[in-house]
């Protein structure tokens, strides 16, 4: 029910992603915590040379391997099934993505899910954070009730602002994080990153 729920409410935060953050230049993309897959065939249809890997718990990534495939993507996806807290994530991706994932766990599990991540990417692999941002420039008045809204109807979730991801990626091994422009960023706030060698100290916005 809850990855039901997930797949109908986040039209909003794809449509920022994509606007935010063209996919083309990438070659693989693995999408972590991807539910039934709505974001995969969203990425696919934006970036037709794009392949991609989808990483959720079995029972879900089931769903996605079916729904992916009745969409034709079955040739240009490779569905892996798991937890992100016990099992490697698949490797060979050049671009992951956290499509409102981190919003749903506690500091540590988020940074868990980071370091996860910042393994199976190359030097200087990207990875885009999108979920709903605490704090946004602009709408610091509403910020409250709105999450306060959000959690009451997901019954879930810790909102962060761009400053605490960014200090979560940092300590994860993620460099050079900048904030990219969104219509709504408090609803859909997108965040890129870069695994790397060295810690960036300051968030930019872009």
């Amino acid at each position: 029910e809850y990855s039901a729920l997930m797949t109908a409410s986040q039209s909003m935060v794809i449509e920022e992603l994509l606007d935010a953050y063209p996919l083309g230049r990438h070659r693989v993309l693995l999408d972590v915590g991807g539910g039934e897959g709505r974001f995969v065939s969203a990425a696919l249809a934006a970036a037709p040379r794009l392949r991609a890997m989808l990483f959720d718990l079995p029972p879900v990534a089931e769903l996605a391997r079916t729904r992916l495939g009745a969409q034709g993507l079955g040739g240009r996806v490779a569905v892996h099934g798991g937890s992100f807290f016990d099992d490697p994530l698949p490797a060979g991706a050049d671009l992951a993505t956290l499509v409102r994932v981190l919003f749903d766990h506690d500091d540590e599990h988020a940074l868990s899910i980071l370091r996860a991540v910042a393994r199976v990417l190359p030097p200087g692999g990207t990875l885009v954070v999108a979920e709903p941002m605490a704090d946004a420039p602009g709408a610091h008045a509403m910020g409250d009730a709105y999450f306060g809204l959000y959690l009451l109807a997901m019954g879930r979730g810790q909102p962060r602002s761009a400053q605490a991801l960014a200090a979560l990626l940092q300590q994860a091994g993620f460099t050079d994080v900048r904030a990219r422009r969104t219509r709504m960023p408090l609803q859909a706030g997108v965040l890129v990153a870069r695994r790397g060698t060295g810690l960036s100290l300051s968030l930019i916005h872009i």
